[in-house]
């Protein structure tokens, strides 16, 4: 069961991290987030994202690239090793493509999907050409567009935040529900943070829909600070314990 709540985790991560500011302040330079995951006590994980802005064919694009790994005992139990990326418009915060590389114990699986947004479509490696709703982000996209257009001192108490995706070669609905504020302790400090409940299906892994909150600091930086799992076997926390090419003081400050 193990095996199964990292691998959660790591996806869930993925799906998270991104909400740091559009790349954001100084983009040749890029950005780097880093995070440890915990399981109780005991260090099993960690992940990082990386951003940048590139030319591809002529075109201007931010390349976002997030990895999450197993480490230490869990590595040699179970070795998880899943990479994202994302290339993103940088008018439109649309994608253009995405990669989606998954090695987690014996199974692997790579898939690169691009996006046609005359016809609505997205192509994918492995299972071809489908129809898609018009605007459609990637995991990563997705988030790029809340913190653009959604996460902000607007939102009010209850509201949910919905962003229609393509994710491992289905259409997957994205919700979040606004929860509020909440100051975290966490290794960079206090950090005042929104708190949201993104809607999680149950089953195997989680008894409630609620069983997932993930902390962003309530600043003009959208700065995953933590991201936190109920599971049936217990819980599993990810924490933000560096960063580069962000505004320390900012950080700390209200929206």
């Amino acid at each position: 069961m193990y095996k199964l709540s990292l691998s959660i985790l790591l996806i869930f991560l993925s799906h998270t991290l991104l909400l740091a500011d559009s790349p954001i302040k100084n983009t040749e330079k890029g950005e780097n987030l880093r995070y440890v995951i915990h399981y109780g006590i005991i260090r099993g994980g960690k992940a990082s994202l990386k951003i940048r802005s590139e030319k591809i064919d002529g075109k201007d694009l931010y390349h976002a690239t997030l990895t999450g790994k197993t480490i230490g005992l869990f590595n040699s139990l179970y070795k998880v090793k899943d990479t994202y990326e994302s290339f993103i418009n940088t008018e439109t915060l649309l994608p253009e493509k995405a990669i989606r590389d998954i090695r987690e114990g014996n199974y692997k699986r790579y898939t690169e999907i691009v996006f046609n947004r005359e016809k609505n479509e997205v192509n994918s490696t492995r299972s071809g050409i489908h129809k898609v709703p018009e605007g459609t982000h990637d995991i990563l996209s997705a988030f790029y567009f809340a913190r653009a257009n959604h996460f902000n001192s607007n939102l009010k108490v209850g509201e949910v935040v919905k962003i229609q995706t393509h994710f491992s070669d289905e259409l997957f609905l994205l919700q979040f529900r606004f929860m509020g504020y909440e100051t975290i302790n966490s290794k960079i400090g206090d950090v005042n943070c929104y708190k949201f409940i993104p809607i999680v299906a149950t089953g195997r892994a989680f008894k409630d829909e609620d069983d997932m909150t993930i902390w962003i600091s309530a600043d003009a930086n959208r700065i995953p600070v933590r991201v936190q799992f109920d599971l049936f076997i217990g819980s599993l926390r990810c924490d933000l314990i560096n960063f580069s090419d962000f505004s320390y003081d900012s950080l700390l400050d209200n929206d």
